[in-house]
Formats: C-alpha cells, structure tokens, sequence
C-alpha cells in the first residue's frame, strides 16, 4: 500500500464529504411574497447549491476510489522482477 495515495484519497473523502454537509445545510429559503427578481436569484443560488453539492459528492468519490486502488498498491523492491519460477528436471 502506498501511504501517500491512501492519504490524498482519504483527505479528497473527507474534503468532499465535510463540504457536501455544509452545502446541504447552507440550502437557499424561499419566503412567502417574494417578488419575480427575488425568485430569480433564489433559484439561481438553488441551482448553484445543487451544483456544488454534486461536486463535492464526484470528489467525495474519487477520494473513496483512490484509496481503495492504494489498498492493491505495493512498491517493488530493487531487483525484484517477479517471482521466480522452478522446473522440475525432466524425468527420462
């Protein structure tokens, strides 16, 4: 596993998913009587929220992806090209 890759998925989880719950709680409120220039720029700051809602639920997931492909990451070691194979002598 390499620490590096586990730890940017971990902190892209944790980035998308804190920023999600803000924008899900900061949601626009509409108010009885409002005018027409009132209702435009509540449902442009509503799309503009759903918009970064969704955002920061695609980087919640990257992050989630990531570290799960760092979980199957190993280094190499110098020299080690695979496994070694042996073959039994040939029997006449």
């Amino acid at each position: 596993m390499d620490r590096r890759v586990f730890l940017l998925g971990v902190s892209m989880l944790a980035i998308g998913g804190i920023s999600w719950f803000y924008f899900n709680s900061a949601m626009p409120v509409a108010t009885s009587g409002m005018t027409e220039e009132q209702t435009s720029a509540f449902e442009q700051a509503e799309v503009v929220n759903t918009g970064m809602q969704n955002i920061s639920g695609m980087v919640a997931g990257i992050g989630f992806f990531i570290a799960l492909i760092s979980v199957g990451l190993r280094r190499r070691k110098k020299g080690e090209a695979g496994k070694s194979i042996t073959q039994k002598p040939a029997q006449t």
